[in-house]
């Protein structure tokens, strides 16, 4: 099956069982480079991990949606720009 074909699949996942994908692709991949990432524990540490990136909220932020942000910016670049011309 082709990565084109099983995306769709994957989108139609929930939450949860998209962790358990990244969980399973993650120790797939560490087995396949000589690594063994497998707890001896192993459906305990699932669902702690499972539950930590359930409740990790990501932040994204960039100074480009920040207006104060953008200005300082401004500011500092005319400051440089008016001080090589003194």
């Amino acid at each position: 099956m082709s990565l084109s074909e099983l995306l769709p699949t994957v989108n139609q996942l929930s939450h949860q069982d998209k962790l358990r994908l990244i969980h399973f692709l993650l120790l797939a991949v560490a087995r396949e480079e000589g690594c063994s990432l497998e707890p001896t524990e192993r459906i305990a540490s699932e669902h702690v991990l499972l539950n930590q990136l359930a409740s990790t909220e990501a932040v994204v932020w960039s100074p480009q949606a920040d207006s104060e942000s953008v200005q300082a910016l401004s500011d500092l670049l005319m400051a440089a720009k008016e001080a090589t011309n003194a």
